[in-house]
């Protein structure tokens, strides 16, 4: 009687050791998360994304806010325009699927600064708007500068020069003569600022080339 008893609790051990055995482990979802870098800047910005989740995930979508997606695991991208961008990232795995909203996660600037603004950003390249309110080609002189100024007294403020080697350039794309046409006019220069005289922190931009300014008003 006792040998059979045993062989009883053997066997229903054994029956409950696989009945554990067959059920199916659970696998927990992912949780996601992710960076950025830069989170902030000016138009175009390039943006690196790294994913940051944890868990088993065999899949990607990311959301960049500006109506652009990706699906690799980690992705970089172009803000081309400004604004504040919310960025989400959705991951998927045999556990479920999860997602992380960062809102205006991404700052965009334009990348447009007004005149006043230019003696902040002397040594780098930027896009300077303003009104061109007065012009003096200086033919006596050796480099034959052309002066065009965005505030009167023109000394100690933001200003655009002209060289003499480049100025028929600019008379056949703004005839008759630059100083002339750009007079008063409301204007876009693109071009690295810099300090002259050099430690008075007045800042000029060179132009070089006629596609360095656009009139955009009057």
């Amino acid at each position: 009687m006792h040998k059979f008893l045993l062989l009883v609790l053997v066997l229903f051990s054994f029956m409950a050791g696989c009945a554990r055995e067959s059920q199916p482990a659970i696998v927990p979802p992912p949780t996601a998360d992710f960076a950025a870098s830069p989170e902030q800047g000016i138009a175009p910005l390039e943006v690196t994304f790294t994913d940051l989740s944890t868990g088993d995930v065999t899949r990607w979508h990311w959301d960049f806010g500006d109506g652009q997606f990706s699906n690799e695991s980690e992705s970089g991208h172009i803000y081309t325009s400004a604004g504040n961008y919310t960025v989400s990232l959705a991951v998927m795995g045999p556990g479920g699927s999860d997602v992380e909203t960062k809102v205006e996660y991404i700052r965009v600037g334009s990348g447009i600064i007004s005149w006043e603004e230019a003696a902040s950003y002397m040594g780098q390249h930027k896009v300077v708007e303003g009104t061109i309110v007065g012009t003096h080609y200086a033919a006596d002189t050796k480099s034959q500068p052309t002066f065009l100024d965005f505030h009167k007294p023109y000394q100690d403020y933001f200003k655009c020069i002209i060289w003499g080697r480049d100025r028929e350039k600019f008379i056949e794309e703004f005839p008759p003569n630059p100083e002339s046409y750009l007079l008063n006019k409301h204007v876009q220069v693109t071009g690295l600022l810099e300090e002259y005289p050099e430690g008075s922190g007045v800042p000029e931009i060179i132009l070089r080339d006629p596609s360095q300014i656009e009139v955009i008003g009057e």
